[in-house]
């Protein structure tokens, strides 16, 4: 479950997994923009899937109060022999529209999630969202 936003108009400190529907009714529903962006992450959704992608982190202005984000910031954690899907490759690779995409293995993924992520700019901790794959 996603918890409530904090004073700050960010998720408190942690990782939250939900289902890109959950996603999408707390995340992708407010704006127009927050539309587009969430038709970008269901396709990154439909891309990450075959091409062996294990897991999937969203962070960034998308998952906060802020009625239209920036874009949606998304680590994606390889398997290995990615891509087990080489048509998915290039479209992940050159990124999609709305989405920041970061592909990487478990060590840069560790560093996203416990450093990037977990703090905005200021260095206030924050929370982050993992779609479930």
């Amino acid at each position: 479950m996603i918890p409530d936003f904090n004073q700050y108009g960010c998720l408190p400190r942690g990782v939250y997994r939900a289902t890109l529907d959950e996603v999408e009714q707390r995340f992708g529903r407010q704006s127009e923009l927050r539309r587009v962006q969430m038709a970008s992450l269901r396709w990154l959704v439909d891309l990450a899937k075959p091409a062996g992608v294990r897991r999937l982190v969203i962070n960034g202005s998308f998952v906060t109060d802020i009625f239209e984000p920036n874009d949606v910031d998304c680590v994606l954690l390889m398997v290995q022999g990615f891509p087990e899907d080489r048509e998915a490759e290039p479209d992940l690779a050159e990124g999609l529209p709305f989405l920041d995409i970061h592909l990487v293995d478990q060590e840069d993924f560790d560093f996203f999630t416990e450093s990037v992520f977990a703090t905005d700019r200021h260095q206030v901790p924050k929370g982050m969202v993992e779609v479930i794959l």
